[in-house]
């Protein structure tokens, strides 16, 4: 009989919970975990194919180490553990700590997580770590760390049930958290009203009571406009404002500027439609707001979170059964990986780089001289592989991502690796856009190979249990981390003995912060299953955050800010009149290194496409399935035309899943640029007009 082991979906950050048996024939079966809190035993198209990306053909079975020639050879562990050692080290003695940066991922353990931050941090001593949640998670995280005065939603997946009313903007759940929003699909049924903001018409719109079709980066005039209306119609909770919020005057002063008229045509909906929009809000106590990507991957992303919390602050709906701001994470660990302080300007337990005291509280926790923790924040992501360009920083440690695909401004990018000293690259598949770029390539582990923990986007903490051994030499993350820095001759506080280890270490780091975990433990974690924070030892855990109205602040009030709506920088024109949206689908992930293999997937979504309203097609003489063209100031891709019913006039949207190595044709992210404006480094930041032609 095949023994069932419980593990985590690598894919989104909803967490579920999967339980995976190992055949007979050397196959995996994979089923939903019908215990797991996330899903209740659901599983999305990917996360039921899981196992069919384990065993492919483009797996990482073994280290390489490249030769002069370009090319790269198999070595044995130890000889790229050694070579990776000795070049580290070359650097570090010739150029210092601050040549050295890591660059990490949502994807991977917060045992891994932790343990590299801490050698890049502690032992290293250089704080240019950061991860791909910079461009995904940053603007929500921030947000709620001024608005709150902590990072992590204050809900929990169970309050879908008990909402009364819905609000999801820039956020499609329905292709891109599926099993989430198969929850809300229920309450929707059952008579519970659901506003979807998005200039697309997408799976989550067309399952709205109200689909607001604005136009792109006018969230935030929408979001003050429809807490004008809630002011006007004395709508707020003015005993929760004055107890538990500071700053209410000042934003009562800003939503002035915001008449339901000017609203309205800002944002290119109808002043009917945005009052509905209100009665919905104000006429329902219990209500969620939704939002990801869509509003964090914009240039006012942070202000925009801001303006979400201030709907429930003003409203008193947060802290409460069925009602709060909620998050959606795009990855696994995302959640995980901000709680141990993998970002450029953090350090574990939600600890501020800049901030004296949590300074020396992680060296003392560490075991470090005082001044050991350098006090400026390290490169971001963006600012990391320019600095690799410049020459100044000369060795990137890139674990669990792909960057030289899904980095914006890939000229630089890529130009910036292949000017590095050192590229180490730990992944488990190859080749992709990124690993030709290695001098060092180590093969990882998957989740289905190795124990670690994740959190997702409800701050639940899971555990994942090892199903089956990792092929050839790949083995976890943290593992090649730890060797590598032995070997350089860093053994104090690196020296664990497994995952279970790192994972104590770090809950203890939380000990008495906002995100406590120190309650927790791989242990704990089997026993009594999957656990939300804050969790800490002397005190049960609390699924909802605030429910006295006490925030993570130094008065211990939220923070109400008056965020003004700024217009784009770039506007469509004569020679560019259409912009462009991206975003993710639900039968693919990321840049593909994953889902690319999979047959069924891929039938489901055989090529990029570019998808358009009718009118737009229709005057640039174009029809369903055409190849075409697009163009913007930065750059060109290639797709095929899919007229859209309901697309809105002006907007086209391509996935972002394809790039050269799968569709050497088609390649959204090669809309790029290499201006020195650094909102133009960040297209996915901005409006970006395009123009569209046959082929």
């Amino acid at each position: 009989m095949a023994v069932s082991i419980k593990t985590i979906c690598p894919y989104c950050g909803v967490g579920c919970g999967m339980v995976a048996s190992p055949q007979a024939d050397g196959s995996l079966a994979v089923r939903g975990d019908a215990n797991h809190p996330a899903n209740r035993g659901k599983l999305c198209l990917k996360g039921a194919s899981v196992a069919l990306t384990v065993n492919v053909p483009n797996r990482l079975r073994y280290c390489m180490v490249a030769e002069k020639a370009g090319r790269q050879r198999v070595v044995p562990p130890e000889g790229a553990i050694r070579h990776a050692a000795e070049r580290l080290n070359q650097i570090l003695q010739t150029h210092g700590p601050d040549a050295i940066g890591f660059y990490l991922s949502g994807q991977l353990t917060t045992e891994s997580q932790y343990l590299i931050n801490k050698f890049a941090k502690a032992s290293l001593r250089t704080n240019h770590v950061d991860s791909n949640s910079r461009l995904c998670m940053s603007s929500a995280a921030t947000g709620m760390s001024l608005s709150l005065g902590s990072d992590g939603p204050p809900t929990c997946y169970d309050d879908i049930e008990l909402a009364d009313a819905f609000f999801f903007i820039g956020s499609n759940a329905a292709e891109c958290h599926p099993v989430t929003f198969e929850r809300v699909m229920k309450r929707i049924r059952r008579r519970a009203p659901c506003i979807v903001v998005d200039p697309r018409r997408t799976a989550t719109a067309d399952a709205a009571t109200l689909h607001l079709a604005v136009k792109p980066r006018t969230d935030l005039a929408l979001l003050n406009g429809l807490l004008r209306l809630l002011r006007d119609w004395q709508c707020i909770d003015r005993r929760f404002i004055d107890a538990s919020t500071s700053g209410w005057d000042e934003l009562s002063t800003l939503l002035d500027d915001y008449p339901p008229q000017r609203v309205a045509e800002i944002c290119g909906i109808s002043q009917r439609d945005l009052t509905r929009a209100g009665r919905i809000l104000a006429d329902h106590e219990r209500l969620i707001s939704f939002w990801t990507m869509g509003v964090n991957q914009s240039a006012q992303g942070t202000f925009t979170s801001n303006a979400i919390i201030n709907l429930h602050l003003a409203t008193g709906r947060i802290g409460k059964p069925g009602a709060g701001p909620f998050s959606l994470t795009g990855q696994p660990n995302a959640m995980g990986g901000r709680d141990v302080g993998y970002m450029s300007h953090m350090l574990p337990g939600q600890r501020r780089i800049t901030d004296p005291d949590h300074r020396r509280e992680m060296e003392a926790f560490w075991g470090l001289r005082p001044g050991t923790v350098h006090d400026h924040p390290g490169h971001d992501a963006v600012a990391m592989f320019d600095a690799l360009d410049r020459g100044a920083l000369k060795a990137i440690w890139i674990v669990g991502s792909n960057p030289a695909a899904s980095m914006p401004n890939l000229p630089r990018v890529r130009r910036g690796l292949e000017r590095a000293e050192l590229v180490i690259v730990q992944d488990a598949y190859a080749p992709t856009e990124t690993t030709p770029f290695a001098h060092v390539l180590l093969p990882a582990a998957v989740n289905l190979e190795q124990d670690g923990a994740f959190c997702n986007s409800e701050r639940c903490v899971s555990l994942m249990r090892q199903v089956q051994p990792p092929p050839g030499d790949a083995r976890p993350d943290w593992w090649w981390t730890q060797r590598i820095a032995n070997q350089m001759g860093f053994h104090a506080g690196l020296q664990f003995a497994g995952a279970a280890d790192i994972f104590d270490e770090f809950a203890r780091s939380t000990a008495g912060r906002a995100n406590d975990q120190s309650a927790l433990s791989h242990a704990w974690l089997t026993a009594r299953g999957p656990t939300q924070w804050p969790a800490p030892a002397l005190a049960s855990p609390q699924r909802r955050r605030y429910t006295d109205g006490v925030f993570a602040t130094p008065d211990g009030k939220a923070k109400l800010l008056a965020r003004q709506h700024q217009p784009p920088e770039e506007m469509p024109c004569a020679d560019y009149p259409l912009i462009l949206n991206t975003g993710r689908i639900h039968s693919q992930w990321h840049t593909r290194t994953k889902t690319g293999n999979v047959r069924q997937l891929n039938a489901l979504s055989p090529e990029p496409f570019l998808e358009m309203n009718a009118d737009d097609a229709d005057a640039l003489g174009l029809s369903n399935n055409q190849r075409v063209e697009i163009r913007s100031r930065r750059g060109r891709a290639i797709g095929t035309v899919k007229i859209a019913a309901g697309a809105l006039a002006g907007s086209v949207f391509m996935p972002i899943h394809w790039n050269e190595l799968w569709s050497p044709e088609a390649s959204p992210n090669e809309i790029t640029t290499d201006a020195a404006d650094p909102l133009s480094l960040q297209p996915a930041l901005k409006v970006c007009a395009v123009r569209v032609s046959a082929l």
